[in-house]
């Protein structure tokens, strides 16, 4: 039974990448709260597919969408609004990873590939959901962090982490210009994952392929299906009353269980996975004659 009291119940919420993974699950637990949801995504068919296996739990659209075009990202907007009057929620979920390496090691068009939907897809959201949102002085915008937004290192996984600190910078940088705008931003991270993101076809460069053997005990340790922090997610949002809000999942003594259950496959090699063997690919480097 649907709780008629939660900040969800009828609310019209866009997700982006949101026919896989942590965004489709996210889907799934907005609809089983009782909002109207607009997912998104490249594909048509994938779209078309997901919107299928959500029907049944409430109402729900697609519509394609590439989040580094900001006219795709606006026409995904004014298509949610059409369809269910406003925009309450709006969550810049989409994203892309590269392979495993070090952050000079990839192309330059690799590199625009990851700052494009991580970054300039999450700026382009941002507009499309202000745009509603403002003029009603109400909504809720959230960024997905990720691994990089503590500002940390982030390897092997850079260029997504330095995507990710920018996340953190752009989504706190927005919180200080609309406060009191009557918007609530949030910024989320969910923490590992198990989605196709964190697979890992190839590693580029020896120096890290080294540290990628223990992939699988890392997983097994640290990753969570991707119902768990949609459902975490979910509660925030329900319950949040606050302008601006920061929240991690791997925290408290759900993190110290994690870490646990780590440092306990670090020293009993029989309850650690089978370590792992990824092709390696050669760096990028650049066509710079002497």
């Amino acid at each position: 039974m649907k709780d008629t009291q939660n900040q969800l119940e009828n609310k019209v919420v866009v997700i982006t990448g949101s026919t896989r993974g942590f965004g489709y699950a996210l889907a799934q637990e907005m609809l089983r709260a009782g909002a109207k949801v607009t997912i998104s995504g490249r594909s048509q068919a994938t779209m078309d597919q997901a919107v299928d296996s959500l029907k049944e739990l409430g109402r729900v659209i697609g519509h394609p969408c590439d989040v580094s075009l900001p006219e795709q990202v606006y026409t995904l907007a004014r298509s949610s609004a059409q369809e269910f009057g406003t925009i309450d929620f709006w969550i810049n979920n989409a994203g892309y990873t590269t392979s495993a390496g070090r952050v000079i090691d990839f192309p330059p068009d690799e590199a625009m590939s990851t700052l494009k939907t991580n970054c300039l897809g999450a700026y382009n959201g941002t507009q499309a959901a202000l745009f509603y949102m403002l003029p009603r002085k109400q909504g809720t915008l959230v960024n997905i962090y990720g691994r990089g937004s503590n500002l940390k290192s982030a390897t092997p996984s850079g260029l997504y982490g330095a995507t990710k600190a920018w996340i953190t910078s752009f989504t706190r940088t927005l919180a200080a210009e609309h406060k009191g705008s009557g918007i609530h931003i949030v910024g989320y991270s969910p923490g590992m994952m198990l989605t196709d993101m964190l697979v890992v076809g190839e590693v580029v460069g020896a120096q890290v392929k080294e540290m990628m053997k223990n992939m699988p005990m890392v997983l097994k340790a640290l990753a969570n299906p991707p119902e768990v922090p949609a459902k975490e997610l979910v509660k925030l949002l329900q319950d949040n009353q606050k302008e601006f809000v920061e929240y991690r999942l791997m925290r408290g003594r759900r993190a110290m269980s994690m870490i646990s259950k780590l440092i306990w496959m670090q020293i009993n090699p029989k309850a650690r996975p089978a370590p792992v063997e990824y092709p390696l690919v050669e760096p990028f480097r650049p066509p710079i004659e002497d």
